[in-house]
Formats: structure tokens, sequence, C-alpha cells
């Protein structure tokens, strides 16, 4: 029924990202790291230029106050440098130090490992079809929320 439809969506939502967030914390005590980082050291890794902590907060739909807390233990393991662009601090780029690069490979491969074994059994255009309505659902909450969709760039 139409009216059941919000609560098995919520219920479904939360339960994968509880298996999410399980893999996240289990993979990342592995090689190292905080689960919370892994999605980080990717977004680094797509953006060689840097990141502000603003700018990676946002991409990986956080509070910015998170990034802050958690920079000082990434630099000081040799995963991320800072890169002043100008006189203010909050300006300063973040990006991936060599060991950050080849820790997020390790990312990389794992998540690439674990996509393969979840698509298992569903065709691409399945995939296609959900990837482009979970992209529109994210959206349109953004939207009932009043927040900007981090999806806006990709989109186009």
């Amino acid at each position: 029924m139409e009216k059941d439809r919000f609560i098995r969506f919520a219920l479904l939502i939360g339960g994968v990202n509880k298996h999410l967030q399980r893999i996240k914390i289990d993979n990342a005590t592995e090689i190292g790291i905080k689960g919370v980082h892994a999605f980080w050291l990717y977004e680094l890794y797509i953006h060689p230029e840097g990141m502000t902590a603003s700018e990676l907060a946002s991409c990986a739909m956080i509070d910015r106050s998170l990034i802050s807390r958690e920079i000082d233990l990434l630099k000081r393991n040799e995963i991320v440098a800072v890169r002043e662009t100008g006189k203010r601090s909050y300006n300063a780029k973040l990006y991936l130090t060599d060991r950050g690069k080849l820790l997020a490979q390790r990312v990389g491969d794992l998540a690439l490992r674990y996509q393969r074994e979840i698509d298992r059994d569903i065709g691409e255009e399945e995939l296609t079809a959900f990837y482009s309505t979970l992209e529109k659902l994210y959206r349109n909450f953004a939207r009932v929320n009043g927040e900007p969709s981090c999806f806006a760039e990709r989109d186009q």
C-alpha cells in the first residue's frame, strides 16, 4: 500500500545503513583508519587539487566540526596534509599524502569488492535505474529539509 511505502523505505534504508556502517568499521580498522575516514579518503582521492574542510563536510554529508576534530589525527598519521591558500586557515585545502593515497586505493579496492558481492544477481539496467531513483530521492529529501544536495555537481 502507498501509505506503508515510507515506513518500508525508512526501515530498508536504516537496515542498509546499519550494514554499511559495520562494513566501514570492520574494514577501516583493518587498514588502520576510523570508519568515518573511509569516505573522506575517497573524496580527497577524486579531488587531487584538494578540498577545504567545508567542501569535504558537504560531500561527506557530515558536520564540519567532525572533520575539524579528526583532521589533526589524519595529519599526525601522515594521511592528510594541509595547504594554506591565503591568510585565513578556513580556506586551507586538505589533500592526501602519498600514504593517504595508498590508503584511499585500499579503501577503493575494498569498496569494489563489496560492491561486486552486493550487486550480484542484479542486472546493470536494474542498478542504473536504482541509483538514478535513489539520487532523486536523496535530492528530494534534501529539498524537503532545506539543504543542498551533494549530488548537484555530479548530476550535471
